[in-house]
């Protein structure tokens, strides 16, 4: 007996439409899969004004802590796009990475590093801003630095979402003309669903879109 092979859900499209996919929302992709860095960063719906302003300070580090899609990467992301002289570098689960150069040093799933790149990293003469699973408060006040905490995912009210996700909508737009949207209603719905998990909300939008058959509100 064969077991049954699961394969990622595609949209169909629409029989004898003769319409490339999404064409009939008006869109080029569905605006809730995966983005760029480059898209994300275009997109970045994020207050860090204030930071930027306290990266003068060398012994400054802020550190975004939060889930597992919860904002942390599109914080740094923002920060990164401001900052010429910036080393940024992303960990991947399970592997690890070099410390990069420059100034402010980015980290994003600093939670990954080792010891040992802690320890030096968190000594280092430059500003650090840091996205982490993990609160690294005492490592970082031991190491003499000036430590702001930011929890990604609360500062993400109902009315910046509905920004969020219509601005994506929006990059993805196809020609002049009307264009699906979220409204109010149904981000406060995914809201009370998922809280400030981005990614979840995201996909859920996803699944929704894939079965948009016309322009509208969903």
């Amino acid at each position: 007996m064969t077991s049954a092979i699961k394969r990622p859900f595609r949209m169909q499209p629409h029989l004898n439409s003769g319409r490339l996919p999404f064409e009939h929302l008006n869109l080029r992709r569905n605006p809730f899969g995966e983005f760029t860095e480059e898209e994300r960063t275009a997109l970045a719906v994020v207050d860090v004004d204030a930071i930027s302003r306290r990266l003068t300070n060398t012994g400054y580090a802020v550190q975004f802590v939060g889930d597992k899609g919860h904002g942390k990467t599109t914080h740094l992301l923002a920060l990164k796009a401001r900052l010429a002289n910036a080393g940024y570098v992303h960990i991947p689960e399970g592997q690890c990475a070099p410390l990069p150069q420059g100034s402010p040093i980015l980290i994003d799933e600093s939670q990954r590093l080792t010891r040992w790149q802690r320890f030096r990293l968190f000594r280092r003469p430059v500003p650090l801003i840091l996205g982490t699973h993990e609160d690294h408060s005492a490592e970082l006040k031991r190491a003499g630095r000036t430590v702001e905490t930011i929890e990604v995912g609360q500062g993400t009210s109902t009315e910046r979402l509905h920004q969020i996700l219509n601005a994506r909508i929006e990059w993805v737009r196809r020609h002049d003309g009307p264009l699906p949207g979220v409204s109010v209603e149904t981000v406060h719905r995914l809201r009370h669903t998922f809280g400030p998990d981005v990614r979840s909300i995201l996909h859920e939008l996803y699944v929704e879109f894939q079965r948009l058959t016309e322009v509208r509100h969903v």
